[in-house]
């Protein structure tokens, strides 16, 4: 099969993410969470047949025209429900019998507290390993970049394309004891009221567009209202601020303000 042109994977782009979207909505059907996995890992896979079949300044305009959404497409997929291999079989929600109070069972998704591990065994440079990524604030997919004994090291994010030691756990942020300086620098230092503000406004905007059931998939063509939320290929799920006569001000949870163009 030849390898796509930069169109061709820019409309493929603009259907993976609806995708992604729709899994984001219906999170408990396992054929369109599956449909949506599908779909990012053929884009990847897509996606670097192109860069292989370029030179090396063409390489550079595709990624920059088309990397950051792959990157972006792969994170949202990421915080998708994960299938489990094998035959796909309906399992009915929470059995008799089925599981402890935090496993969850939706016609055959599981839903655990935990994700699996790769044996010890299968454990090497190049290998993939679930690790904690701090920009993404999550466990995702790693490449492990380096090793010591049969432990991971190293490691880099296949989402954000991060490198950073390896862990299963997010890093613990220790307290300052009473006698250092920096307890001193904190126990004196003026409280922000406006950060504070534009934290809460953060967390309320997040909690909005997250519980909103009525979303639009941004389409440049049509025509909105200030109030909507939206659903951004790039940006993910934003409120609009402000209509213009050529573009929309959004604020978007993860992204800060943007202003997108209208056709």
């Amino acid at each position: 099969m030849d390898a796509p042109t930069l169109d061709q994977l820019t409309n493929e782009i603009r259907d993976v993410a609806l995708q992604v979207h729709l899994a984001q909505e219906r999170s408990d059907e396992r054929d369109v969470v599956a449909a949506a996995h599908e779909g990012v890992d053929r884009l990847s896979q897509r996606y670097r047949e192109m860069l292989k079949s370029l030179s090396p300044g063409e390489q550079m305009k595709a990624e920059r025209a088309l990397g950051r959404r792959v990157v972006d497409l792969k994170r949202l997929a990421s915080l998708l429900p994960k299938l489990p291999a094998g035959p796909r079989e309906s399992t009915p929600d929470r059995a008799v019998g089925g599981g402890a109070v935090d496993a969850r069972r939706i016609t055959g998704v599981s839903w655990t507290n935990e994700r699996s591990k790769p044996p010890a065994a299968t454990l090497g440079v190049g290998a993939d390993v679930e690790s904690w990524c701090g920009p993404c604030g999550a466990l995702t997919t790693h490449s492990i970049v380096a090793m010591v004994g049969r432990e991971p090291k190293q490691v880099l994010c296949q989402v954000c394309g991060s490198r950073h030691g390896h862990r299963t756990t997010a890093a613990r942020r220790t307290s300052p004891t009473a006698s250092s300086p920096e307890y001193e620098e904190q126990r004196g230092r003026p409280v922000d009221p406006e950060a504070n503000r534009r934290a809460a406004e953060l967390r309320a905007l997040g909690e909005e567009v997250a519980a909103a059931e009525h979303v639009r998939v941004f389409d440049p063509k049509e025509r909105y209202k200030a109030g909507e939320i939206i659903a951004h290929p790039e940006y993910g799920r934003g409120k609009i601020q402000n209509v213009l006569r050529s573009s929309l001000i959004v604020r978007f949870s993860a992204g800060g303000l943007k202003s997108l163009m209208l056709m």
